[in-house]
């Protein structure tokens, strides 16, 4: 049965897990946690949390001391406890065992002997990791440069979320857009973007990153290696350099591409293939921070065309000829397509 950790006390109440922060863990337990923590970087708080309360807890006290103090600790539960409720699982057991180390060993002592109906236990908390927010506007773009060498170009109406501080194995970002991604080649560390129900894991590479929605994402590969995850049905795919890769809610779906069929906004290039209005709209929102819309809705509307450097009245012209429509601009920024 797959096991579901939904705060840290889960993880600590998993031995392997606290194996695998003290450095103790076999290659199969290593194995495991790393492929949890690579395809699940929303719980990077509670990964966070945990490590956190282990080291608290090992700088607090001594080996020890840990293990005399918890076994009064469960001791005087257990005589506390009516036996009818007393069900002290691992669980339980672990958020005891990690309130001796918070508190630390003297205010253990001190609440657990001296009888007080007044005195009550504060645990302090131990707080998740800080996170840093980019937001590129629409007709925008912004490039972020990360500690380790690697830099992401920011496409106009996205969002990036990324730790303050990484660890020396794991790099996780999660985005809400497009992004293109030049990831610096680390061995032994694995660099993991996460959007909608995409996860992108990478070992040094290069590789453009479009989100149509939350469950639809293409991820076109430039160089190096990726592994693509549909977090809906864990259903997995490797690109290789020169392939598409088309999540949906319910498939992975690969294809070819050449570079010149490739939005490139840091070049100035858009690029659509058989592109639906909806999708035209948006890049267009997304380079030019214009809003277009048709006067006359029509969901089997495509278009395909290459713009390179054009200016926004070229590029609705050039739209309109295409499709033998004219443009009105109605406000600021603003245009419909009749």
């Amino acid at each position: 049965m797959k096991k579901i950790y939904n705060d840290s006390v889960d993880l600590l109440s998993d031995e392997s897990f606290v194996s695998y922060h003290n450095g103790t863990a076999n290659k199969q337990e290593i194995h495991f946690w790393d492929t949890w923590i690579a395809e699940n970087p929303d719980k990077l708080d509670l990964v966070a949390d945990a490590r956190k309360m282990l080291d608290t807890l090992k700088m607090h006290i001594t080996e020890t001391e840990y293990q005399v103090e918890k076994d009064k600790l469960f001791a005087t539960l257990e005589s506390k406890v009516p036996t009818k409720t007393r069900r002290l699982t691992t669980r339980w057991r672990w958020i005891a065992a990690a309130s001796i180390l918070l508190i630390g060993t003297f205010t253990f002592r001190q609440f657990f002997y001296k009888d007080s109906p007044q005195r009550t236990l504060a645990v302090n908390t131990v707080s998740a990791e800080q996170w840093l927010s980019v937001v590129a506007q629409n007709g925008k773009m912004v490039k972020v440069n990360l500690t380790d060498g690697s830099q992401i170009t920011l496409m106009g109406g996205s969002k990036l979320k990324y730790p303050k501080h990484f660890r020396k194995d794991t790099m996780y970002v999660l985005l809400d857009g497009d992004a293109r991604f030049n990831i610096a080649k680390k061995p032994d560390r694995t660099f993991a973007v996460k959007t909608g129900n995409t996860l992108v894991t990478v070992l040094g590479t290069q590789f453009l990153v479009e989100q149509a929605d939350t469950k639809n994402t293409r991820v076109s590969l430039f160089s190096g290696k990726i592994k693509l995850t549909n977090q809906l049905n864990n259903k997995q795919a490797l690109l290789s350099p020169g392939q598409q890769g088309y999540v949906t809610n319910q498939e992975i779906h690969l294809d070819k591409f050449t570079p010149t069929e490739i939005n490139n906004f840091a070049e100035g290039i858009l690029h659509f293939q058989n592109a639906s209005f909806a999708e035209v709209a948006r890049k267009m929102e997304q380079y030019y921070g214009i809003h277009i819309s048709l006067s006359k809705p029509n969901a089997r509307w495509r278009y395909s065309g290459h713009f390179e450097k054009l200016p926004v009245e070229t590029a609705l012209a050039a739209i309109c000829f295409s499709k033998e429509l004219s443009s009105k601009k109605i406000a600021t920024d603003t245009y419909v397509l009749y």
